[in-house]
């Protein structure tokens, strides 16, 4: 079992890794970024941009997704403990 101090570095870094997540979601959707993909023509008779957007989105769901998980298993674990030594 970790001890505190690793358990809040652990939250800490995870946290941290979540704000550069946004902040590069917010990047590549600023228009000089975004700008680079408005490009005419279609692939699979989508718009690129459209494209771009969506990828863009798929990428910032599949990145929270992946940092959320660490994060729930820290809180359920220190609440588990918690709670199990305070109902007995």
């Amino acid at each position: 079992m970790k001890d505190r101090a690793d358990l809040q570095i652990s939250r800490r870094e995870t946290r941290d890794r979540s704000m550069v997540l946004w902040v590069i979601g917010a990047l590549f959707v600023l228009p000089p970024v975004a700008g680079i993909f408005l490009l005419p023509g279609t692939i699979f008779g989508l718009p690129i941009p459209v494209l771009y957007i969506f990828a863009v989105w798929l990428f910032l769901i599949v990145g929270a997704a992946a940092l959320a998980k660490p994060l729930d298993r820290m809180e359920y674990g220190s609440r588990g403990d918690s709670s199990s030594s305070g109902q007995n």
